[in-house]
């Protein structure tokens, strides 16, 4: 039987690019999306034309579904590879009030993750490959160290979830690993000015933008290829968390 990899919020941008790398490796997929139905549907149909299964679950992070998510995953007896790559991203202005933002974005960024990979966990630790299952959590390495004005609540969330990464791997050793990697430019958001772009850039070691397929292969290989590797938070931003 083909390993089984569930990937959150994956209809599009990183998620996509991830759900994708992983079929290519010979995982069924699951995704899970929120809002967009079309981009899971045309993202089922691309998998499925590499040669694997791809399901579809409506998912809101934030909300307490989360905690039944096993059960919409009725005939499914283990998940292999379980990537988080669901996210929001806001603005939070520093003048305005930051409890709302803040309580927001560490229900859908942090917690709901969390959630998600205990309601998982014995699906997880049915896993029959090599070195146990794989969760990987999509961070931010602008969390690390290098916040972006005018994101604070975003940011706050991020370090949360990558404290998270590591108290999961410790407590679900030896039987799950648990890996985040952190990526910095790979997919600009949309609404980001141009000169707000280039200031970035400027700051970035490589001096270019990176791509999804950079941490889509990183996320692979963490789950494919790395059975001693726990408790890592990988950054994939050119060298921008150096400075």
């Amino acid at each position: 039987m083909r390993p089984c990899a569930l990937v959150t919020g994956a209809t599009r941008r990183v998620g996509r690019a991830i759900a994708l790398e992983l079929a290519r490796a010979g995982h069924d997929i699951v995704v899970t999306w929120h809002t967009d139905a079309s981009g899971a549907e045309s993202l089922g149909a691309d998998v499925r034309a590499l040669g694997v299964q791809c399901r579809a679950l409506q998912l809101d992070l934030g909300s307490d579904a989360v905690d039944s998510a096993a059960h919409a995953l009725a005939g499914i007896d283990a998940i292999d590879a379980l990537v988080l790559n669901a996210a929001a991203w806001r603005s939070s202005a520093w003048d305005a009030p930051m409890a709302e933002a803040a309580l927001d974005a560490f229900r859908v960024n942090a917690l709901g993750p969390v959630r998600l990979v205990q309601a998982l966990t014995p699906m997880l630790k049915a896993s029959k490959v090599r070195g146990g299952a794989s969760v990987v959590a999509v961070g931010d390495a602008h969390a690390q160290g290098t916040p972006v004005r005018g994101y604070g609540a975003y940011m706050m969330s991020k370090a949360a979830l990558h404290q998270a990464v590591q108290q999961m791997a410790v407590e679900l050793a030896p039987a799950v690993r648990v890996n985040g990697v952190l990526p910095g430019v790979v997919a600009w958001p949309e609404d980001m000015p141009s000169e707000r772009r280039e200031a970035l850039l400027a700051r970035i070691p490589l001096q270019r933008a990176g791509e999804p397929d950079d941490v889509a292969r990183l996320v692979r290989f963490l789950c494919a290829e790395a059975p001693f590797v726990t408790g890592a938070l990988i950054p994939v931003d050119g060298g921008r968390s150096l400075r």
